[in-house]
């Protein structure tokens, strides 16, 4: 864990974004070969591979906005946009999968645009605050769509990939 949890250090830019690279590599190798049927196998809950990378991509989507407009000086969140019921918006992400290796692509592509963003936001806007003791607004935006994320797929899609051995 990465982020100021008792007193665990949140660590600067460089070391969040490798974090983050880390992850998405140990992610991404374990589904990297399955062949095109596997993608459309239901494995969480009613989602199959599919929906899963369409809503992890949507995620990187969102967060990418987040940290073009926090380098902007503004707020991360739009006006009028309410993040706090993380069901409905993974269900909006999740709707229209691409399908076998096009949902990898995708994936990969979104990853990609949210590691570009994470590198634009100045490195003072990663590490601990001192004043509050919170983890800067960098480091909060790799945690929930990025690092944590990966996190919490990863043992669900090493579980699925098991029980189909």
């Amino acid at each position: 864990m990465i982020w100021n949890n008792g007193g665990i250090t949140v660590p600067d830019k460089e070391t969040a974004i490798g974090t983050l690279e880390e992850e998405y590599v140990a992610f991404r190798e374990l589904i990297v070969d399955l062949p095109e049927a596997a993608y459309r196998e239901v494995m969480l809950g009613t989602w199959d591979l599919d929906h899963l990378l369409a809503h992890m991509a949507g995620w990187y989507r969102e967060m990418s906005g987040a940290f073009a407009r926090v380098a902007k000086g503004e707020r991360p969140v739009p006006e009028g946009v309410d993040y706090s019921n993380a069901d409905a918006w993974n269900e909006k992400f999740a709707a229209s999968p691409k399908h076998g290796p096009a949902a990898l692509d995708d994936f990969d592509m979104a990853f990609h645009q949210y590691d570009a963003a994470a590198r634009a936001l100045p490195e003072a806007l990663y590490g601990d605050d001192p004043a509050s003791g919170r983890p800067r607004i960098g480091n909060r935006l790799l945690g929930g769509a990025g690092i944590e994320h990966l996190q919490e797929h990863r043992p669900e899609v090493a579980a699925w990939l098991a029980g189909r051995k």
